[in-house]
């Protein structure tokens, strides 16, 4: 019934190997109580809702929101809101057309007020305490509403969990798999004898799966998956997850689970009947924000949107998803095409800043790219940008957040080894950083890749002065000898880019970049480490492995346009919306302004002078 593999537990580590678990520990600690002054998505507009103690540490390390998905996530979200408009019925919220140039920009800011399309007003959560019922129809399920009741006979509680790559991970983003070879599901017509069991809320078929951002894109592109309360839990500080076999149905059981940073637990329940019915059962549902759906996973197509409390009549083929939020939340595609309703397609980059709280996902800011033509960075060629309303330029998408949680000096210290305005930079940044995989021997390597593939690895030497005083805004450190096979980081802060930066960037020709070196050590710290923010001070024994960039080359393709037809020149806008009948204030136009100017100075430094950065709105 349970996998035959079975993986060691902590103790059985410190039975085998006791100082790989000291470092293990050592490390856990060093990680889990850095507490940066600048307070990161996690913890934005919930102060008094905060839990204590590990939640509280875990929503104050810094989080970048970079998402490689988002260009498509929030089309969907942008084509939710439409049918949930649409469903009100009532004429204020649809759209009026605008004529270009009404909007006034107020010193290089260009204000935005919702007229009931740009802002997602919360959707509380409506299935409490009742049930929904997935009957298999042709090629997909009918939804309809179900009499099914929460059932209290758990089974037994799954005790360890795998995260990333299979290895030992922990209550918190990790996967159960579970054998079911005696009673195996049909799913999308598709016969499994294996389950895997996510603590974020969902079961995926055919690996597991440890991903706590919400994704609509994800739910159709990646793994089958039935997603009952798909949301960025963890069971460590309290709750429990379950399976039973009952006769003719497995149930999954997430009992108390909680949501960090937040009050409250959820408990809800997922039943795979023998005959490939579904069922979702709630309990109690206190998440923040979460999306319940179904997918037979490896889709191109858009998921489909619904409102599972009035499903759809015919059975529905392929991906549907309905998202629930405490908070507001921004129909990016909306803000945008206003925003180029009064200005001319000149932008690479749009800031988008607010006067007002809502949900900015994961990350002090959020970023992603809506199109990209530049071959050799490790990004693939696509282009969303018509539906922002940018038929041309636009490349990225920056969400900052509400201004007012922005320390007021640009320059001020913000999270671990960042000054605010650096965080900023670093969005900016993944425009065309950090991707890249290179050749070894024929094989391809990540190894210079840290969290989520987008920035470079804590155990990358990413260093941008031969003193190793600094280290690069994408993340990894400054790593110095100390001889005997130990090395330290020893930067004082996340700063500029780098030779290797500013090659993918088209700013320096590949003559100009030198080696690139990273540590290697054992896979299971590997695993663990690669993914951490800069820290100062740290020390490790390890090997030092060091690569050229032509084995990036190798793997990547050569950079194109190459530095000498680059563009040297970013164009951002700076946005500012504000709520329906709302109007800015001085202050927070000024300290936007203040955030801008920096940026553009600071641009300019970090690329040592290699590129500018122009703020203007003028055509």
């Amino acid at each position: 019934m349970f996998p035959r593999k079975v993986k060691p537990s902590i103790e059985h580590i410190a039975v085998s190997n006791p100082v790989r678990l000291v470092l293990i520990v050592a490390l856990t600690v060093i990680f889990t109580n850095l507490i940066p002054a600048f307070v990161t998505a996690r913890s934005v507009h919930r102060i008094g809702q905060k839990r204590s103690n590990t939640a509280d540490k875990k929503a104050k390390q810094f989080v970048c929101g970079n998402d490689p998905l988002g260009a498509t996530d929030e089309l969907n979200n942008h084509l939710a809101h439409k049918f949930e408009l649409s469903t009100r019925g009532n004429p204020n919220q649809i759209k009026q057309p605008r004529t270009k140039g009404v909007l006034s920009d107020d010193s290089d800011i260009a204000p935005l007020e919702d007229d009931g399309t740009m802002v997602i007003q919360p959707t509380r959560f409506s299935l409490k305490n009742s049930s929904i019922v997935f009957t298999p129809e042709g090629g997909g399920y009918r939804i309809s509403a179900g009499d099914v009741a929460f059932n209290k006979d758990f089974g037994d509680r799954l005790g360890f969990f795998l995260g990333a790559d299979n290895t030992l991970g922990d209550a918190d983003n990790g996967y159960r798999d579970i054998r079911i070879s005696d009673a195996p599901f049909t799913f999308f017509g598709v016969s499994y004898d294996t389950i895997y069991v996510g603590t974020n809320g969902y079961i995926t078929f055919t690996q597991g799966d440890t991903t706590a951002r919400l994704s609509p894109t994800a739910l159709a592109a990646t793994l089958p998956r039935i997603a009952p309360l798909w949301a960025d839990l963890e069971l460590i500080t309290s709750g429990d997850l379950h399976y039973n076999r009952l006769e003719g149905r497995h149930l999954i059981t997430w009992e108390g689970a909680a949501q960090p940073a937040y009050e409250g637990n959820s408990t809800f329940q997922a039943v795979l009947y023998d005959d490939g019915r579904i069922a979702f059962v709630y309990r109690k549902v206190k998440a923040q924000a979460a999306m319940v759906g179904i997918s037979p996973g490896g889709e191109s197509v858009d998921p489909l949107a619904v409102d599972f409390s009035n499903p759809p009549s015919d059975a529905v083929n392929g991906t549907f998803f309905q998202v629930f939020g405490k908070q507001k939340r921004l129909d990016l595609p909306a803000v945008m095409q206003s925003f180029y309703d009064a200005h001319s397609d000149l932008f690479d980059t749009a800031f988008i800043w607010t006067d007002f709280p809502y949900d900015n996902g994961l990350g002090i800011a959020h970023s992603f790219n809506v199109r990209n033509h530049i071959s050799g960075i490790g990004l693939r060629d696509f282009d969303r940008g018509k539906a922002y309303g940018s038929p041309s330029r636009l490349s990225t998408i920056i969400t900052m957040g509400n201004v007012n949680d922005w320390p007021s000096d640009p320059q001020a210290h913000a999270a671990g080894l960042n000054s605010a305005v650096s965080i900023v930079c670093h969005e900016q940044g993944h425009r065309w950083l950090a991707y890249v995989r290179f050749d070894a021997g024929h094989q391809t390597r990540s190894d210079l890749l840290g969290r989520e593939n987008a920035h470079w690895s804590f155990l990358v030497d990413s260093r941008t002065n031969s003193q190793g005083s600094f280290s690069s805004l994408m993340e990894g450190n400054a790593w110095t000898s100390s001889g005997g096979g130990t090395f330290t980081t020893t930067e004082s802060a996340v700063n500029y880019f780098n030779p290797l930066d500013q090659y993918l960037m088209g700013l320096r020709p590949p003559d100009q970049v030198g080696d690139i070196s990273y540590l290697a050590t054992d896979s299971q710290l590997t695993e663990y480490l690669r993914e951490k923010s800069p820290f100062s001070g740290f020390s490790m024994t390890a090997v030092r492995m060091t690569i050229s960039l032509s084995q990036i080359i190798s793997h990547e393709g050569e950079r194109l346009p190459d530095s000498e037809n680059s563009p040297k020149e970013v164009r951002v806008g700076f946005i500012l919306l504000t709520e329906q009948g709302e109007t800015p204030s001085t202050s927070t136009l000024e300290k936007i302004a203040r955030y801008r100017d920096a940026l553009v100075r600071y641009f300019s430094q970090a690329t040592e002078g290699r590129a500018s950065m122009n703020a203007s709105l003028a055509e």
